[in-house]
């Protein structure tokens, strides 16, 4: 049970358990919610080298942010976001989404929400009038998540072997 939460940036020291989040939500939580015949498509080889290099590079990032939730001194989620400009479109600037997870045992307590409004705070403050997020097509808790946090499908991408 969740009760107070607090959010904040992470840093180096907060290293461990950023790779413990990322690889809870590519690993063990992909696995729960992909469909194990679609794993090949989205698969990576070195997977834990993939993930290091990945949070690595959005800890380094001036325009990324990397927030932890922390409820009662122990780490229950992350979300990372980054700015991405688009000149030539109409709303140019907008804050990407790229990982979003909470621990199990902290779901449904509102840790997800307060995330997101955390990061939406950081894009709104340089600008962006745009939040994009995704998630995999089988993840049904995490559309419900999205849908009830404002956000709308705008495009499905598909993939298959040749």
């Amino acid at each position: 049970m969740v009760q107070t939460i607090q959010v904040r940036e992470a840093d180096d020291t907060d290293r461990e358990v950023l790779i413990g989040f990322h690889q809870s939500l590519y690993q063990g939580h992909r696995d729960e919610v992909v469909n194990k015949d679609d794993l090949p498509l989205i698969e990576y080889r070195d997977y834990d080298r993939v993930l290091r290099e990945d949070l690595q590079a959005l800890l380094r990032d001036p325009n990324s942010h990397v927030l932890i939730a922390d409820s009662e001194g122990t780490a229950v989620g992350y979300i990372t976001g980054r700015v991405i400009v688009e000149p030539r479109r109409v709303l140019p600037r907008r804050g990407v989404v790229e990982d979003w997870y909470v621990a199990p045992k902290a779901r449904g307590a509102g840790v997800g929400a307060r995330l997101l409004r955390e990061l939406e705070e950081r894009f709104a403050a340089v600008g962006c009038e745009v939040t994009e997020s995704a998630t995999w097509s089988s993840n049904e808790g995490a559309r419900r998540a999205h849908d009830a946090l404002g956000f709308r499908e705008i495009r499905v991408v598909y993939r298959k072997r040749v």
